[in-house]
């Protein structure tokens, strides 16, 4: 009796295994392939991309460049380790504006936080237009209004960055329990009680995930906004693709690289530690 029951659930977890084993396919899933496919095609077709020319292109003049760009010149090291650092302080505090200006838009952008409608549909309205205008546009006009620097590069990145920050503060607050939320509003706890104990220790982990997120992007966006005048290793990238030193330019590439792989390793260090 044992021995049939066994060989029973036994039997049971094989066919729910194959179950699972088996493709989970569906005329719709198929459809959408076909679908996206076609759309991918016509976008080549309408851009008038030609791959067979990208490909032979790419190879010819491509190599041409890479075999130009070695060995690295890393010559004027202490130029180049300045600029590098100056780009780390305009993604730091870029970020640092971003994170001060996102907290009450994310606070009042959520639905289950926002004090009425008009504010929840004003503090939204912000959000996407500075999340809609690219920090490269928004960098140049800065340029244009108060000159070529740092400060240009700091306000771009802080301005749009606010955007993505207030959305993703928005959307973790939507998401959260609310049974604390509600215990404390029955208990009679203001507003700011309420977020402090019972929205913050909530979000925490995915406030401090988004904020090294947006910083490690931030750092990589600031090398973009030296090309237009914004300062940091940008400026001298772009001085030296200009001057063809492809030399200098493997040598500030790699120096991001290991600029960008060091702040990726402490940023997981840090997630690792608020889990």
């Amino acid at each position: 009796m044992n021995d049939n029951i066994l060989k029973l659930k036994v039997d049971n977890k094989d066919k729910n295994l194959e179950k699972y084993l088996k493709p989970q396919w569906s005329y719709k899933t198929l459809i959408s392939i076909i679908l996206s496919l076609l759309i991918l095609i016509f976008i080549v077709k309408d851009l008038e991309i030609d791959l067979i020319k990208l490909v032979t292109d790419s190879s010819k003049y491509l190599g041409d460049i890479l075999s130009r760009m070695l060995p690295p010149d890393f010559s004027n090291f202490s130029q180049l380790f300045f600029a590098i650092l100056e780009t780390i302080e305009i993604a730091i505090l870029g970020t640092f504006l971003a994170i001060v200006l996102s907290i009450p838009l994310g606070l009042f952008s959520a639905r289950n936080l926002a004090p009425n409608y008009f504010v929840y549909i004003i503090c939204k309205t912000i959000v996407i237009f500075f999340r809609a205008i690219p920090e490269f546009i928004m960098a140049m006009i800065l340029v244009i209004a108060i000159g070529f620097g740092a400060m240009p590069g700091v306000l771009a990145l802080g301005l749009h960055t606010m955007g993505f920050l207030a959305k993703f503060y928005a959307e973790d607050i939507e998401h959260i329990n609310q049974g604390p939320i509600d215990a404390l509003k029955s208990s009679g706890a203001t507003k700011s009680q309420i977020i402090s104990f019972g929205v913050i220790p909530q979000i925490l982990p995915s406030f401090v995930a988004n904020n090294l997120y947006i910083l490690d992007r931030n750092v990589r966006m600031a090398t973009m906004l030296g090309i237009v005048g914004a300062g940091g290793i940008g400026y001298e990238l772009q001085s030296s693709f200009r001057m063809f030193e492809y030399e200098r330019v493997s040598a500030i590439i790699i120096l991001i690289f290991v600029t960008i792989f060091i702040i990726d390793h402490l940023s997981a260090f840090i997630r690792s530690k608020i889990k």
